[in-house]
Parts: C-alpha cells; structure tokens; sequence
C-alpha cells in the first residue's frame, strides 16, 4: 500500500478517534446522565431526606401530644391554665413581669421542590466531538503538508495556454511522453 493512502487512511483514524473521545468524554462528565447532573441529583437527594426527617420528627411530637391529649385529664387541665382558664374552686393569679408562657410552634420548614438537574444537552457534547475531528484531521494534514507528503494543486496562471505541453523523457530503454498541466 502506498505511503500516501497510509497516511490518509491515518489521519483519518486519528481525528475521528479524538472526535469520538472528546464526545465520550464530554457526555460522561457534563451530558444528560453524566457524574455532573448525578452529583446535584445526590445533593438534592441529602437535601429532601434531611427535610422528610424534619417533618418526621415534628409528626412524631405531635402524634404524642395528641394522644396525651386525648387520654390524661392532667395534660388537658395544663394547657388549660396556659390560657388562664381555671378550675371550680380555684383562683387566678397573674403575676406581672414574669416571661409569657411558652407557645410552641411547629415549624415544618420550607417547600422543597424537585429540580432538574442542570447539564450540556447532546447536539452541544455531539458539536464538541465534531469540532476535535476537524481541528485534529486539519492538525494532521497540515502536518504532513510541512513534511512533503500531501502537495496541494495550484491553478494555471493566466499568461498560459489552455493546452498542455508535452515533455519527452529519455531512458536508455523506451521514450515516454507525459502531460505536464
């Protein structure tokens, strides 16, 4: 095979070797389902899990709260003097100055919505590979162009006849004639 056709069939191999990898690489590191969007979909996984624990907690307090309620006279009559009822036969005192009774509020947190995930869409990592496999193939080419192995065609000048001249070479053997253009 001709160094020439090898060298074509290289360069050819090579940047379309490079496009694929910059396009693999690409897509795995910021693509739709690369480590990137993985990552913040993990971060938001922690985020929700720590919230749903929250709200748990909370539940739980208030699931007790209610059963207390609902079965000891004792909790019922606390929370009836926290707001200054009272009972037959007993007196109420309010004393100035003293801090306000505790009210406690449930605080549930705020809305977590899920998010999508951000990352380069496929035309971009797609439009990457094919930029490495242009720029590397030319790279090549340009190359082997300074190293003498691919010769670029130049047009006729204008100062000459559209016919071609026709040069004899002699051997020892055989005369041949060749077209120059």
């Amino acid at each position: 095979m001709p160094k020439k056709k090898q060298m074509t069939k290289f360069r050819l191999l090579a940047a379309v070797l490079s496009g694929t990898l910059f396009y693999v690489l690409t897509s795995i590191s910021c693509g739709r389902n690369s480590v990137w969007a993985e990552r913040q979909l993990e971060e938001q996984k922690r985020l929700l899990s720590a919230h749903t624990l929250e709200i748990e907690k909370i539940n739980e307090e208030l699931s007790l709260e209610k059963v207390a309620l609902e079965k000891d006279m004792d909790v019922v009559a606390a929370y009836a003097r926290k707001l200054s009822y009272i009972k037959d036969g007993e007196k109420l005192v309010i004393i100035s100055g003293l801090a306000a009774a505790e009210n406690r509020i449930y605080d549930p947190g705020t809305v977590q919505m899920h998010e999508m995930p951000k990352y380069f869409p496929e035309w971009f990592c797609k439009s990457v590979g094919l930029v490495v496999f242009i720029a590397v193939y030319f790279i090549l080419l340009m190359f082997d162009a300074g190293r003498g192995l691919v010769r670029y065609r130049t047009k006729k000048s204008a100062g000459r006849s559209d016919t071609p001249r026709h040069e004899t070479h002699r051997s020892s053997r055989t005369e041949t004639r060749s077209a120059v253009i």
